[in-house]
């Protein structure tokens, strides 16, 4: 049975306050840049396969930084999936097949649109304060002009399921969709707040093939 991992990016500017552009080129922090370059040493001995990555910037350099030791190599055929207005990762072309000439000391990776960040709307523009936290962490709440985890979780199923496969997988993707997709996959109760994930937390979970798209089917 594959093991998949799920990493939440570093900590970035937003988490500071010290971002006013879009979020989709929200950097990492300093600590951040340092937290994905910790997570290193772990991630080069887990037995990974193939690498997931938000298109946002500051998961696509969290994966660049945790796999410094391993390398990243584009998958040959572009991905239908990745439709961004940043930078892709060093070495640009993606594919959901692994039908490509990867070099042994490096790790196929593929962008995927739909594991960026939940999108918190109007909200985004205002710092977050206990009670807006509490709010977002509610699986069905859907801020003014953005999604809900809810939302969010059954585009991440979607695209999971569309790339399952037998291939050992780690994701770098957001604190936010991750925790939705993960409180699915656990079984959670619902109705208790979903906070996100912690920055740069390895996460494993064995997923037997098509658990993700009876997941993304069945999606309350």
């Amino acid at each position: 049975m594959p093991t998949w991992w799920f990493v939440r990016h570093g900590e970035s500017l937003a988490q500071l306050n010290q971002w006013t552009g879009p979020d989709a080129d929200t950097p990492l922090s300093p600590l951040g840049e340092r937290q994905a370059a910790e997570l290193a040493p772990q991630v080069a001995e887990l037995p990974i396969q193939r690498v997931l990555v938000s298109p946002f910037l500051r998961a696509r350099q969290t994966a660049e930084r945790a796999m410094a030791q391993r390398g990243l190599a584009p998958l040959a055929v572009p991905d239908p999936f990745a439709q961004s207005t940043s930078p892709p990762l060093k070495g640009s072309g993606t594919s959901a097949s692994l039908r490509s000439q990867t070099p042994l000391s490096q790790t196929p990776f593929l962008t995927v649109a739909d594991l960026r960040e939940r999108h918190s709307g109007d909200w985004l523009r205002f710092p977050q304060d206990e009670a807006m936290k509490r709010k977002l962490a509610t699986w069905d709440f859907v801020p003014p002009g953005g999604e809900s985890i809810q939302q969010a979780a059954r585009r991440g199923l979607r695209a999971l399921a569309e790339l399952d496969g037998d291939h050992n997988t780690i994701i770098f993707a957001h604190g936010r969709i991750l925790a939705g997709v993960l409180a699915v996959l656990d079984g959670a109760d619902l109705s208790r707040p979903i906070y996100a994930l912690p920055n740069c937390v390895a996460l494993a979970r064995e997923v037997a093939r098509g658990v993700w798209r009876e997941l993304a089917e069945n999606l309350p």
